[in-house]
């Protein structure tokens, strides 16, 4: 079995299911959300869910001599990084959101998004079953980069606040009614993204953040 540790750049390529934002309905490859839902004045819920469909990132250049090498990236296995486009309670973006998951409620939206073309630092573990098998080998299978880290190119994420990497322990907050019907609600929300071939993280209760209040 071939596998190399592997960094390289490339551009990012469609894989065969379409992918759509449900933000902004345009085609890209892979989206991940984090929604905030406000409860009460004291508590939210917090949602989050990607896309699950595979993509490829294209290597080399395209010399017809040399043609790029394709490899295959499963998102589920990936550590994604991006910078986020925020969309504020009451805006498009998370109107088209509340509306594609049936949220009731209001809502902001953290989106983070890949498109077609997109250029990517990526970095992994690099496994070429071409190389596998030997003469018995019945099926073509393309090369998959395994445990992968991609990083979309350009803004660095000191540049941007990613709260992705930001802890996001949840908080129990009191109330039987309150927990019965968080509840109710994710068993709803991973219903819905099951069907549609989404992936979602579990969804936690957490206090509102309070501004913090500034120094004269």
């Amino acid at each position: 079995m071939i596998r190399s540790d592997v960094r390289f750049s490339a551009h990012v390529e469609p894989g065969a299911d379409l992918v759509r934002s449900p933000v902004t309905d345009q085609p890209c490859v892979y989206w991940r959300l984090r929604i905030v839902e406000r409860l009460t004045a004291g508590s939210q819920l917090v949602h989050e869910m990607a896309s699950s469909q595979a993509f490829r990132l294209v290597w080399g250049t395209r010399d017809a001599e040399r043609p790029p090498v394709r490899i295959l990236v499963e998102p589920d296995t990936a550590h994604i990084e991006a910078p986020p486009a925020l969309h504020r309670p009451g805006s498009p973006g998370a109107a088209a959101v509340a509306r594609a998951f049936g949220f009731p409620g209001v809502l902001s939206v953290e989106e983070i998004a890949i498109h077609p073309g997109d250029e990517i630092d990526a970095s992994g573990t690099l496994y070429d079953p071409r190389h596998d098998g030997g003469p018995f080998r019945t099926v073509e299978r393309e090369p998959e980069l395994i445990d992968a880290t991609l990083t979309v190119a350009g803004e660095t994420l000191g540049q941007v606040l990613l709260p992705w990497a930001v802890g996001t322990a949840a908080a129990f907050l009191g109330g039987i009614g309150l927990a019965t019907w968080a509840a109710w609600h994710v068993h709803a929300c991973h219903v819905a993204a099951h069907a549609t071939g989404i992936s979602h993280s579990p969804t936690y209760l957490e206090r509102a953040q309070l501004p913090h209040p500034r120094l004269p």
